[in-house]
């Protein structure tokens, strides 16, 4: 499905690899998950940075030693019982200035 989406909204070509946990034998949050994809990518946990709207898919990619931004559109408190967000953003435009 994501390669079809992806595909569609013209930016296919903008990434190496499209994963997904199905592939990964854990649905997030996991940490099985996310070592999938670091395997995958070849690279450290440490070295990675999950960007997500979801508080649980922060939490799971936090807890496994990804570096995360929350991107923070909802208005809504992020849940305290949740490791918290490396970064915060109210969109991808403001991450991106935030990494820049």
């Amino acid at each position: 499905m994501s390669e079809q989406l992806f595909t569609a909204a013209g930016v296919r070509d903008e990434f190496e690899a499209l994963l997904s946990v199905e592939d990964a034998g854990a649905w997030k949050p996991a940490r099985a998950a996310y070592d999938y994809a670091a395997r995958a990518c070849g690279t450290d946990p440490a070295e990675m940075l999950l960007v997500a709207v979801h508080p649980w898919d922060i939490d799971g990619a936090a807890r496994a030693g990804l570096i995360t931004a929350w991107i923070h559109r909802a208005g809504t408190p992020y849940p305290e019982c949740f490791t918290p967000s490396s970064l915060r953003a109210t969109g991808l435009d403001d991450l991106a200035a935030q990494l820049a």
